[in-house]
């Protein structure tokens, strides 16, 4: 049986969960590298020195707020892709899932986009890659071993699992990023039918011979 939480225990998790989500608006409208603990401390109704109680200083803020977000990322995919169903079947909740992800949470893109192509000094960029690149590799992985999965099942042909997940993730990631910065994408439904078509059927038509 897990152990009561304190009463200190869940107003310090509501603090910080309150200012990590401070942290994804201001960069939402500003930027990585304009973004300011004051700034944030002002979104999040606290003062400045309460941010400095759970966090070192604005890049493990910042890096913390993107391990919190794209965790949650990773257990709404991973929970989508686990189980017995057709690996079709899964593979279109996958991408479901991450389209909902980003659309629920719009204001992540922002961080996640200056995660992966960060802005900011030599130094910060340096620090904010070392934070993304772990996760990013667990990701692949995690795909992987799903990828092996329905290869020895027969439902997709054999293989690199670890190279197919990197195609794949990459592919996946540009559309639903693009989806956020469009004004009027197309549905969600059309999206994720186009994405799982060419993963399962290829571009071909049945009359190409190469």
């Amino acid at each position: 049986m897990a152990t009561p939480r304190s009463k200190e225990e869940v107003v310090q998790e509501y603090r910080i969960q309150s200012i990590q989500q401070a942290t994804m608006r201001v960069i939402a409208r500003k930027g990585m590298a304009a973004a300011t603990m004051q700034e944030i401390a002002d979104e999040a109704g606290v003062a400045k020195g309460t941010i400095y109680l759970y966090f070192r200083d604005r890049d493990e803020l910042v890096e913390k707020t993107f391990e919190t977000a794209i965790t949650e990322l990773h257990q709404r995919v991973d929970g989508v892709m686990s189980g017995s169903a057709p690996f079709a079947d899964r593979l279109r909740a996958m991408i479901t899932a991450a389209i909902e992800f980003f659309r629920d949470n719009r204001e992540f893109f922002r961080l996640y986009a200056s995660l992966r192509i960060p802005e900011g000094s030599p130094a910060q960029q340096r620090r904010n890659q070392r934070n993304c690149k772990p996760q990013y590799q667990n990701r692949i992985e995690r795909f992987a071993v799903v990828l092996q999965e329905a290869m020895d099942h027969g439902e997709i042909r054999p293989m690199n699992a670890r190279r197919l997940a990197l195609f794949l993730i990459e592919g996946i990631n540009s559309i639903v990023i693009d989806r956020v910065m469009e004004e009027a994408p197309p549905t969600e439904t059309e999206d994720v039918e186009l994405m799982a078509s060419v993963i399962l059927n290829g571009i071909a038509t049945t009359r190409s011979t190469n």
